[in-house]
């Protein structure tokens, strides 16, 4: 099943229950429908077996859904360094850098970017690999994978260097 905004804004009861029956290790512990509209997820992630053996815990995450579509998301837990959030004006108010995730480089192209029509299963995916590469940043001091920039290239593209993220950006783009 692909959840689509209206699925998600019109029932997020089932949308809890779809996306701890089809996504291993989320549970959504708490699901919020604010006054102003929209879903508030927050969501306890169990790391994969490899990385509960080499000693990865349980992270927190917040994946708030405005009702014109408009995605946000949020570690939950300790307060820790983080390699890849946005930075908030929040922060410098509350003695810590606030702000959301951040899961893709604006700039790339459709096919490396989540959008609706992927579902908010893909979404939550997303939000669940990027809290253990962040921790995986924390221990080893680099990112897992290869990274999307983090300022404004001159190009404005996502400056893909592997052979294989170049095969896998043309397979999505079709």
């Amino acid at each position: 099943m692909t959840l689509s905004l209206s699925d998600v804004l019109g029932d997020p009861a089932h949308t809890r229950q779809v996306l701890q029956d089809e996504l291993f290790g989320v549970v959504v512990n708490r699901v919020l429908e604010p006054r102003c509209g929209g879903v508030i997820l927050d969501m306890s992630l169990t790391p994969l077996p490899e990385l509960a053996f080499a000693g990865y815990e349980s992270e927190g995450g917040r994946v708030s859904i405005r009702p014109d579509g408009r995605i946000y998301s949020f570690p939950l837990g300790p307060e820790r360094t983080w390699h890849h959030r946005y930075p908030s004006p929040l922060g410098k108010q509350f003695g810590h850098v606030a702000g959301q995730l951040c899961l893709w480089y604006p700039k790339d192209p459709r096919s490396l970017r989540w959008e609706w029509d992927d579902g908010l299963e893909q979404y939550v995916t997303r939000v669940y690999r990027h809290l253990f590469y962040e921790e995986y940043y924390r221990r080893e001091r680099h990112w897992p994978v290869e990274d999307a920039p983090h300022d404004d290239p001159v190009t404005g593209a996502h400056p893909i260097c592997s052979a294989f993220m170049r095969k896998k950006e043309r397979r999505w783009a079709a």
